[in-house]
């Protein structure tokens, strides 16, 4: 993760200010991800996202490169997809493809993959021994966003 933060990450409706780095124990299946909010144009924090840099099993085939959360009250706005749009100049200083993921029923991060134009890979069962199983997630939706 020495790569530098591109410093304009933004797209239309949002900006993404970065908060910090977080790092993973070596060897196991979590990774470092970028930690950013999501800012609309008035200034107001609307949610966050992550980008994990690193391709375990866990990322692969559980969780996803992009991780994000939209606070309730600011939901049906597209931010999340103009918040991973944004992304695409960090995420191409390390993939030219990556793996997005969804619970089956969650339905507004499902329209946000698909409005992103993510191929649809398959439907997993979540492994018992999986960090998102342990949180009460198990199936995955996967898909492959090329960028």
């Amino acid at each position: 993760m020495n790569s530098p933060l591109p410093s304009n990450l933004e797209l239309e409706a949002v900006r993404l200010k970065f908060e910090k780095i977080i790092h993973a124990e070596p060897g196991g299946e979590l990774v470092p991800y970028f930690h950013f909010r999501i800012i609309i144009k008035n200034g107001t924090d609307v949610g966050h996202i992550n980008f994990k840099v690193g391709n375990t099993r866990h990322i692969i085939m559980c969780v996803g490169h992009i991780g994000f959360e939209i606070e309730e009250k600011y939901r049906g706005n597209a931010y999340a997809y103009y918040a991973c749009k944004a992304l695409k100049p960090l995420i191409l200083q390390h993939f030219k493809k990556i793996i997005l993921t969804s619970d089956p029923e969650n339905r507004p991060s499902l329209k946000t993959i698909e409005k992103l134009g993510a191929r649809y890979l398959e439907e997993i069962e979540v492994p018992p021994d999986d960090p998102s199983y342990k949180s009460g997630s198990l199936r995955k939706k996967r898909f492959e966003w090329v960028l």
